[in-house]
């Protein structure tokens, strides 16, 4: 990991700027405020029940960053981001880690989606991962479209996997990429293409 990097801050399109820096645990309120104020459609494909205040709580007093790399962007004291990485350190998958990405819908098509990212591929190649993976229903076409040009690849697709927050099941796309070739493709990418994750950048 590079923390010793942050906080940084970094400018957004528009010109105007948010500071990076990776979660602790006394961002659990301004967390809790951010992933509340999305909509409901987009709170539909997050994993877990943003809106339970005890899931945010068990997030803020259980950080470890070798498994849990949450980096925040702020705008003043407002969380407007979040780029996680998930690695397990131990086992037969120490290798592999697994990106996960929201931003504020006034904070789209600014880059900070993209920049988020790359902080987390940073990190990801300074833990030495080799592989990391892409999780997305198969109906999130954009950001299916997003990781292909990236080079991740289709490696499965799990039926019915996803329960949304409407009870309706959706297939699970995974999707793959060697960190350095990623890397590299992440550099070329950023400089004539807007977008990220399922969120429009």
């Amino acid at each position: 990991m590079i923390l010793e990097e942050y906080p940084k801050t970094v400018y957004l399109k528009d010109e105007s700027s948010v500071i990076l820096r990776p979660m602790i645990m006394e961002d659990e309120v301004a967390l809790f405020d951010f992933l509340t104020s999305l909509s409901r459609a987009d709170r539909l494909y997050l994993r877990d029940d943003v809106t339970n205040p005890d899931v945010i709580r068990s997030w803020a007093t259980n950080i470890d960053y070798d498994k849990v790399l949450p980096i925040l962007a702020l705008s003043g004291d407002r969380i407007v981001a979040n780029a996680t990485l998930h690695r397990n350190p131990f086992g037969w998958m120490k290798h592999v880690g697994t990106i996960r990405m929201v931003v504020a819908q006034d904070f789209r098509e600014k880059g900070l989606a993209r920049t988020m990212a790359a902080e987390v591929f940073q990190n990801a190649l300074a833990a030495k991962l080799d592989k990391l993976v892409a999780e997305m229903l198969t109906d999130q076409h954009d950001a299916r479209r997003v990781f292909s040009r990236l080079g991740f690849r289709d490696e499965a697709v799990l039926k019915d996997h996803v329960l949304d927050a409407d009870d309706m099941k959706h297939d699970l796309l995974i999707m793959t990429n060697d960190v350095n070739t990623l890397w590299q493709n992440w550099v070329e990418f950023s400089e004539s293409v807007s977008g990220a994750w399922d969120m429009e950048d």
